[in-house]
């Protein structure tokens, strides 16, 4: 009698305290939790990674801020409805949602400098939400700004955004290569080596490989603007010179930069 007590004891103990979320977890401030779900798990990263996929089903690394939440419910619920939940709920304040199935959605938002990305995968009495925020370092860049950095201190540090593990220059960078191009213009004289450095994610040798192939990027976008190659090299040093703490995200940021240095 006294064991089959203990074991009513355990699962009312059990029900009682699955009603309420974990200690040290939260909700995400963009993402409201469903009515009657708590928080089974938490996760917080400074610095980590995602896989997610865009409306064309494309595959997207995705690096930045992570945060990791399970919630779970005694109630059916179902996974559709979830799912359906979430994509809605995105729209409704000007981001996207590409369900890749019926229990599965990824979802974007940028705002300003700042991009989010988000899976939902759901269950019929749970779902998991896996947030990634994509801060750039922010500079505004002009072809005069350079060249006086150039002059004062014979170097000046740009970020440029290439896709995630390439080295293809990103649409919305371009305007910081054509400011490189304009003062170039404008100072005919000068010569400038292009130096890429990443933070220290992955190993040396990929990172130094990645460093110099993205540098010669820029040194060819340089030269499709009209400016001699003869006044540009190109140089990659990887994870060997950081500027700033490689854990944390914004350390991080920091370090994945191009230098022009005045030759």
């Amino acid at each position: 009698m006294k064991t089959i007590l203990s074991v009513i004891a355990i699962i009312i103990f059990c029900s009682l305290s699955f009603a309420q979320d974990i200690e040290g977890s939260k909700d995400h401030p963009m993402f409201n939790r469903l009515t009657g779900f708590f928080i089974t798990q938490y996760e917080e990263e400074e610095f980590g990674s995602h896989i997610f996929y865009d409306l064309n089903d494309n595959e997207l690394n995705v690096e930045g801020e992570k945060t990791f939440i399970r919630y779970e419910s005694e109630n059916e619920v179902g996974a559709l409805k979830i799912i359906r939940n979430f994509s809605n709920a995105i729209k409704k304040i000007g981001g996207t949602a590409y369900e890749s199935s019926g229990n599965r959605t990824y979802l974007y938002l940028k705002e300003g400098n700042k991009e989010t990305w988000a899976e939902v995968f759901a269950g019929d009495y749970d779902y998991d939400l896996t947030i990634i925020e994509k801060g750039e370092v922010e500079q505004e860049v002009t072809a005069n700004a350079i060249l006086k950095e150039l002059k004062e201190t014979g170097k000046a540090i740009l970020y440029i955004n290439f896709d995630s593990g390439k080295s293809t220059i990103k649409k919305e960078s371009m305007p910081v290569v054509e400011q490189i191009i304009e003062m170039m213009r404008l100072a005919p004289d000068i010569k400038i080596s292009v130096e890429g450095h990443t933070d220290s994610d992955g190993s040396n040798e990929s990172n130094l490989k990645l460093s110099e192939a993205r540098a010669k990027a820029v040194v060819e976008a340089i030269t499709k603007g009209g400016i001699d190659a003869a006044r540009l090299s190109s140089a990659g040093f990887g994870e060997e010179k950081p500027i700033s703490d490689n854990t944390t995200a914004d350390g991080k940021a920091k370090n994945r930069r191009v230098e022009l240095i005045n030759k």
